[in-house]
């Protein structure tokens, strides 16, 4: 038996090869279905997994914001975007000794330094609590000391690196002390340069800016376990009505909706791709089939039976099939991870690819849609050519 089914298998693939530019296109169609499969569900996944990871970095249920700089918030936390916006610092204080509050804690976000200003690329200044912090701290790489030291500052991934080796550097006008940095979080911390309250007179008035004493620009709130968030956030805004309030699962909604949109053009797209490729597959059948009638009239006169016709056929088309998917999860796979700087969604949430149990199972899905489609296009025609006479086929011929 596995003989036969080795034979029908071989003889299946000289048959694909016999006709190879006619059986290339229909590879071609199977890959571009698999293709733009594998990158929509990738595309979709990352994005979204992205949001959730640089919501949960945070270590805050709730962040507040004014109200006119909610946008800019969230460019902040999810696209690593500088952002100066301040609110008056007495809500902070009308906040922290709610009871459903764990911790509390406000960062102040100055002027972005620039090479013209100081020794460094640009980044973000940032005035926080060193002693209640909860969004910095976690972060901290291993060497670096757990809080700062009058003139110490913080730095993020990306001005540590830019740094190198150096140790201490003239900011703000006045000498500080580097004395430990961020590992990356793929947020707007990752420019910032961290300053305890405190040190604010050694900020210069470049940095400064807009910054006036008595504000804040966003308070972060981790509730206690087993409260609701939702009627916290009403208790907030009783408190005050104009505010800007995000919870983790409000995070980053535009974002969500606009890649609901995006995944409906995609949906539509490999909807008429699918189409297309099973009229393709009946197309390239029927003609195989016209053309191989005496064939398949011999084949059954000497006993051949019909299941075994078919098999051979289907054996054709998944063959052709197999092809055209792992083409195609290639494809989908070097869309996402080489040209992912192209797609400003991506691109602007610092997204990218990895390969993970998730993602292979995508592959897999998309990989099992093409050997469908191509074999439920072939299968029509290869049924009407075995369920002919073959007398009658072979006398026709």
């Amino acid at each position: 038996m596995k003989t036969i089914h080795l034979s029908i298998i071989q003889i299946a693939w000289r048959n694909v090869v016999r006709k190879l530019f006619r059986n290339i296109v229909l590879v071609v169609a199977v890959a571009g279905l698999v293709s733009l499969l594998v990158f929509a569900l990738l595309f979709n996944r990352i994005i979204n997994e992205d949001i959730e990871s640089a919501t949960k970095r945070l270590g805050a249920d709730i962040v507040i914001v004014p109200p006119e700089a909610q946008g800019l918030a969230e460019e902040f936390i999810l696209e690593s975007k500088e952002k100066t916006f301040y609110m008056d610092e007495f809500l902070f204080d009308a906040l922290k000794d709610l009871p459903e509050i764990k911790n509390i804690n406000s960062h102040t976000y100055l002027n972005t330094l620039d090479a013209g200003c100081c020794s460094i690329d640009e980044g973000q200044v940032v005035i926080f609590d060193t002693h209640n912090d909860f969004v910095i701290k976690p972060w901290l790489a291993e060497n670096s000391p757990k809080s700062l030291e009058k003139g110490e500052v913080f730095v993020g991934n990306y001005v540590h690196e830019y740094l190198g080796l150096i140790n201490t550097a003239s900011l703000f006008g006045a000498g500080v002390s580097v004395v430990g940095h961020l590992e990356y979080t793929g947020t707007g911390l990752d420019h910032g340069i961290f300053i305890n309250k405190e040190d604010i007179d050694k900020v210069s008035s470049e940095a400064l800016g807009g910054y006036r004493k008595g504000t804040i620009s966003i308070i972060f709130i981790k509730v206690k376990d087993g409260v609701n968030v939702d009627e916290l956030v009403a208790k907030i805004r009783n408190i005050n009505p104009i505010i800007g309030i995000m919870t983790r699962g409000s995070i980053g909604a535009d974002v969500r909706n606009t890649l609901s949109d995006i995944m409906r053009i995609f949906t539509v797209t490999i909807v008429i791709s699918t189409g297309l490729a099973i009229l393709l597959a009946w197309s390239t059948f029927s003609a195989l089939a016209n053309e191989r009638r005496r064939e398949v009239g011999i084949l059954r006169a000497i006993g051949a039976r019909q299941k075994q016709i078919i098999r051979l056929f289907l054996s054709e088309a998944f063959i052709i099939s197999i092809i055209g998917g792992l083409a195609g999860i290639i494809i989908g796979h070097y869309l996402i991870h080489f040209l992912a700087d192209g797609f400003h969604l991506i691109s602007r949430l610092d997204a990218g690819s990895t390969v993970t149990f998730k993602g292979l199972a995508y592959s897999f899905s998309g990989f099992t849609v093409g050997i469908v489609v191509c074999l439920v296009g072939a299968l029509f025609p290869i049924l009407r050519l075995v369920n002919l006479e073959p007398l009658q086929v072979m006398k026709e011929e």
